[in-house]
């Protein structure tokens, strides 16, 4: 049998790590009808990007976007010859033609013309130089809650002096409810890392809202849980199979040199525990060199994720993106919603 456009774009997707393709745009078209999503007339600026991240132009171009221009350049994840491969590919699954333009070379053209800028990697940084063309009805969208935004990413000062209005997203559950894929993430990486959850001892850090959220997934899943703020603050070290640190919003060191404790005195403290980055910086080298096993082993430093919601599947993402554009649609059209997070206003 000669395999189809379909499948030769399926078989494309699968390559770049979408292990269900053709679950792909029930997902975008679920995620655009349950929120309503209406782009139509808006030029939309955002990244073109690839395995489940291929998702994003594909969302506003569906959802009626005039114009959808997707920003790309190669990196550790793909080539941008890649990104444009799979882009093209969802399209055809999702019979849009070749819907979004894809550009390499970020100019000051592009953000002069679009209505609505995404917060998003290749998009990034959204800084004087580009604000300052911008129109002033533009709207700058986070793409993520208010307090996870990171310095650099946006000169929101730069915004308020042009009166270009920047929105979050309200991730909970009075907005667009994705909060509960983090315990699941959480889940997953102490199942991958060995750690069977059920019956075991599980001790996390954070003092942000991932804290509660995989606190309430792990007990779920019958672990005995402790939720604290700092390793200093916790007598539960003990026979702990598990530490979870998941702090997006602490930027000092959390477990290594200059954390709330060594890896020596980890170790020292919990013979045989395991270490699960979640969010927050910890020095891996020294973990491992002090035999702590930590997965996934990846040095990322303060307001950082060593894995995305991504690693579970592509729905997160959609949700995510999808209601991330729909907060940027109420702000442009004037309105206001729950699942918007007010940055800076006109």
């Amino acid at each position: 049998m000669t395999p189809t456009a379909r499948d030769h774009a399926a078989d494309i997707l699968r390559k770049g790590g979408i292990a269900n393709p053709f679950r792909l745009p029930g997902l975008i078209r679920e995620a655009i009808a349950r929120l309503r999503l209406d782009l139509d007339g808006f030029v939309v600026l955002t990244e073109a990007a690839s395995g489940p991240f291929v998702v994003t132009p594909i969302l506003a171009a569906l959802a009626g976007a005039g114009r959808v221009v997707g920003l790309t350049r190669d990196s550790c994840y793909a080539s941008a010859g890649r990104v444009v491969e799979q882009t093209r590919a969802l399209e055809v699954l999702c019979d849009i033609g070749d819907s979004v333009e894809i550009i390499t070379k970020r100019t000051r053209d592009h953000f002069a013309e679009a209505d609505l800028v995404t917060n998003l990697g290749f998009v990034r940084p959204i800084d004087g130089e580009v604000i300052q063309v911008m129109k002033q009805t533009c709207v700058v969208l986070l793409m993520c809650e208010a307090w996870e935004s990171r310095p650099g990413d946006v000169d929101l000062v730069e915004c308020q002096r042009k009166g270009i209005r920047v929105v979050a997203t309200n991730e909970g559950p009075t907005g667009a409810d994705v909060f509960p894929y983090v315990g699941l993430l959480a889940l997953k990486l102490l199942l991958d890392s060995q750690i069977e959850v059920y019956r075991s001892k599980i001790l996390i850090v954070s003092s942000d809202e991932f804290g509660p959220v995989i606190r309430e997934r792990l007990s779920q899943s019958g672990a005995d849980v402790e939720l604290t703020s700092s390793l200093q603050a916790s007598n539960s070290l003990v026979g702990t199979n598990a530490l979870v640190v998941a702090d997006y919003t602490r930027t000092d060191m959390i477990v290594g040199p200059a954390g709330d404790m060594t890896a020596s005195e980890l170790a020292q403290a919990s013979p045989g525990i395991a270490l699960v980055p979640l969010a927050g910086w910890v020095d891996v080298p020294s973990l491992i060199g002090s035999g702590v096993t930590v997965y996934p082993a990846v040095a990322t430093g303060p307001r950082r994720m060593a894995r995305t919601l991504a690693e579970l599947g592509p729905r997160p993402v959609v949700e995510l993106h999808a209601a991330g554009l729909k907060a940027g649609e109420i702000a442009a059209r004037g309105g206001d919603s729950a699942l918007v997070q007010w940055v800076v206003q006109e």
